[in-house]
């Protein structure tokens, strides 16, 4: 048994929809019980709402999802939705969040009429589909996230495992027990295809939404994600074939051959820790990463990693609430990688910082200033003016 408890994804606002649509599915399924407590998914009220895919109805496709069997029912599927949907609804805002959620129970009810109506297979109801879809999107949106689970097999415990691996974890296994149900008992009363289809659909929109460029792009998102693995694979090609990024030729080159002092200790040291907290962050450690980086700034606060890396360490520091640290980090990505595509996004994150963790308005208002003319996203900016208003009403008048 695997249950998630927590993310490390921060939320930059407060996701009051996906607290709505669970409110909504505890409201209905309280209805249900109050008929038949012992049954819930029984009851007289549920019957003509349950998606049948030997007659379906239109609105079956959007009531079947706010209906539950039971407690343990109910109780998985909004834990998922609450782990998931906060940051999705994040991501999307509200109005966008909510069409996204009923359109992910709607397509994840097409796929299970189409597969189970030839099958035979019963009606079905939960929101496992649309909350499916959540996760399809979340896959997309924060594959390098990472998930808190308690797990209990032979062993009781709490581990930290990439989000991306979770939900691709859940979904073969949703796959085995669509082709395959032998092995996963064979009776189970799972809608394995509502939940396939819902996570093909959240994650089909999800990859369109960036490459269209209606939602934001973030350096975390998996298109950034396929980018980098594709700069890595040229690089390692081209290395492979004989380039040698180090080499200098002085005949080529047209310059004086100067010989190089040799470094010091020190310089030494912080040369290879530079190195393996860039090959931490590389290999998603980012916890011995953070505390490679720590010490290396302590002992030279100018040192900068790779800009993916200083980037990502940026990021994990301010989601670990090490916002001194976090501060330093971004604002040496601000110094070393000024001309960074998305900057303003960079000074959005270090003005928030230094205004509500920091205690350091100016610098605030300084970070926020400059990131306000570039910012694109109307949440960000809205943020963005609302924190600087915040700040320019708390510091002294100037003469």
């Amino acid at each position: 048994m695997i249950i998630p408890f927590r993310t490390d994804s921060p939320l930059r606002r407060t996701p009051y929809m996906n607290w709505a649509l669970i409110a909504a599915n505890f409201a209905v399924f309280f209805v249900q019980w109050s008929q038949n407590p012992q049954a819930p998914g029984e009851s007289n009220f549920v019957a003509p709402l349950i998606l049948q895919p030997a007659d379906p109805h239109l609105w079956q496709y959007f009531t079947y999802a706010f209906l539950h069997a039971g407690w343990l029912h109910i109780i998985g599927n909004m834990l998922f939705l609450y782990i998931f949907g906060n940051n999705i609804n994040d991501r999307l805002g509200h109005l966008g969040y909510l069409a996204f959620y009923l359109a992910g129970a709607v397509f994840a009810g097409i796929g299970y009429v189409v597969v189970e109506r030839t099958a035979g297979g019963g009606g079905v109801l939960g929101a496992s589909g649309a909350v499916a879809a959540v996760t399809g999107a979340y896959l997309i949106l924060l594959p390098r996230s990472h998930i808190t689970i308690f797990y209990f097999f032979f062993f009781i415990g709490v581990a930290e495992i990439a989000s991306l691996w979770f939900i691709l974890l859940f979904f073969a296994l949703d796959v085995v027990g669509q082709i395959a149900p032998q092995f996963m008992g064979g009776a189970e009363a799972v809608a394995h295809a509502a939940h396939i289809s819902g996570t093909l659909f959240g994650a089909a929109v999800s990859i369109v939404l960036l490459v269209t460029g209606l939602l934001p792009r973030d350096p975390f998102d998996i298109v950034a994600m396929a980018q980098r693995w594709n700069r890595r694979r040229v690089y390692r090609d081209m290395v492979t074939q004989g380039y040698n990024p180090f080499a200098f030729t002085p005949a080529q080159s047209g310059r004086v051959q100067v010989t190089m002092p040799q470094p010091t200790a020190a310089q030494q040291r912080l040369a290879e820790l530079r190195s393996q907290a860039n090959q931490a962050v590389a290999e998603h450690q980012l916890p011995l990463a953070a505390s490679l980086y720590h010490q290396m700034v302590s002992e030279d606060r100018d040192q900068v990693l790779s800009r993916t890396a200083q980037l990502d360490m940026a990021n994990y520091l301010a989601s670990q609430q090490q916002y001194d640290l976090a501060a330093t980090a971004y604002e040496q990505f601000n110094r070393f990688y000024a001309n960074y595509d998305r900057i303003e996004q960079v000074n959005l994150m270090l003005g928030m910082i230094y205004s509500r963790y920091l205690n350091q308005p100016q610098k605030a208002k300084e970070c926020l200033t400059r990131a306000i003319p570039r910012l694109h996203s109307s949440r960000e900016l809205e943020m963005a003016k609302a924190e600087l208003t915040h700040i320019e009403a708390t510091l002294p008048p100037t003469a």
